[in-house]
């Protein structure tokens, strides 16, 4: 009788402890808090993540071509090097214009002599004829007197009317040709003086001059070789101004509605990650860029001298564009805002591992906080990081 009551006790505790064990590793799952945070006042930014390249702005980069063909008979710069507007950076054979401009010289010299002549002879010769003129008119006036008189003959009427009408027409004749030889010796001597200048201009193509202040990006050509000028210039050197760069923003079609003129913009490049570059946006180009079948539209903006000196060209950029800020407003961690069935709601901590969940309505979303407009009020603990049983999650 014993011996089963016994057996009897072991089988009940036995089965209790199995239960107590069951319970124990099936028991229903609770809520566990990680991570919470205040919900506080404060400052808050809206801001977009973008990415962008540092590119030279317009008229920084400078090619710079001959505009005559000849040989390089000297290259006074390299890759790298400074220079300064107005700098002799290369030189030109420019014997062959020289000699040119020497017989071109000697032309005009004697180009301007003959229109000299032509200026002094030719006045001369028309007062001589006009006092001849004016000589053989008297005669023939005192002829014709005389005629009148019966105390000369016909013939000498006759030869002093001649000889008036031949002077005068010697008078007209040399007027004219004056006029002539003065209009083609003065054509002459501009024209001969155009080309003259023009010869120089073209001596002048062989000294190439820098521009721009800046530094040597390309060199193409060397001493010795020979430039061939065609329809296009030929380029010989690029001349980079390193202080005049912008940055250009490639802003995605769903964000580019919230980006205006003027807008702060904070960016970092890859070689300076721990510094932060600042600047505005300038414009806003309105034709659209497709890339990798995405659109996207530039906002550009322009860097200071003094950050440009630290940049270079073709840097990537990471942008952050604020497009809003607000001060003194009810903030809270982006990483207590959830969406569930289609509402934004957040859970506050009411006690150890005991939540409630609230429904909400945000403002500004910034990089770390979120503005809250509605359903939390300043010093409410949520939740940031939670694990909910299976039939609460989202």
């Amino acid at each position: 009788m014993k011996r089963a009551l016994v057996f009897v006790v072991l089988i009940v505790l036995v089965a209790g402890g199995g239960i107590f064990a069951y319970r124990k590793a099936f028991k229903s799952p609770s809520v566990e808090i990680l991570e919470s945070a205040r919900v506080e006042l404060g400052s808050i930014r809206g801001v977009l993540v973008e990415t962008g390249i540092l590119k030279p702005q317009v008229g920084a980069v400078v090619k710079i071509g001959a505009r005559i063909t000849g040989t390089v008979v000297s290259m006074k710069v390299k890759i790298g090097d400074e220079v300064k507007a107005g700098q002799l950076i290369a030189l030109i054979d420019d014997r062959e214009l020289r000699r040119n401009i020497e017989r071109q010289k000697a032309a005009l010299e004697s180009a301007r002599w003959t229109l000299n002549q032509v200026e002094l002879t030719f006045p001369q010769r028309i007062k001589e004829a006009e006092a001849n003129h004016r000589y053989a008119r008297v005669s023939y006036e005192r002829e014709q007197k005389l005629m009148e008189r019966d105390f000369t003959t016909g013939d000498a009427l006759d030869r002093a009317r001649s000889q008036f009408q031949a002077l005068e027409a010697n008078v007209k004749r040399l007027r004219d040709e004056y006029r002539t030889q003065l209009q083609i010796s003065s054509a002459r001597v501009e024209e001969l003086e155009a080309q003259l200048k023009q010869l120089e201009v073209s001596l002048s193509y062989t000294q190439i001059h820098a521009p721009i202040d800046g530094v040597v990006s390309d060199v193409t050509i060397q001493e010795g070789e020979t430039i061939v000028t065609g329809l296009q210039v030929a380029n010989l050197v690029t001349i980079l101004d390193t202080t005049r760069l912008e940055m250009w923003i490639y802003v995605d079609e769903t964000n580019i509605g919230r980006v205006e003129v003027d807008q702060d913009v904070e960016f970092y490049v890859d070689t300076f990650p721990d510094r932060t570059f600042t600047g505005r946006i300038q414009r806003v180009h309105p034709q659209p860029i497709n890339r990798d079948n995405i659109v996207y539209y530039l906002a550009i903006v322009q860097l200071t001298p003094r950050d440009a000196e630290v940049l270079k060209p073709e840097m990537t950029t990471h942008v952050r564009i604020i497009y809003e800020q607000k001060d003194n407003v009810l903030t809270a961690p982006n990483a207590a805002l959830k969406f569930e069935e289609g509402r934004q709601v957040a859970y506050v901590v009411v006690g150890e591992n005991k939540v409630e969940k609230a429904e909400i309505r945000s403002g500004v979303r910034g990089e770390e906080r979120t503005e809250i407009k509605a359903g939390l009020k300043a010093g409410d603990m949520v939740a940031t990081k939670i694990i909910l049983p299976p039939s609460n999650k989202p």
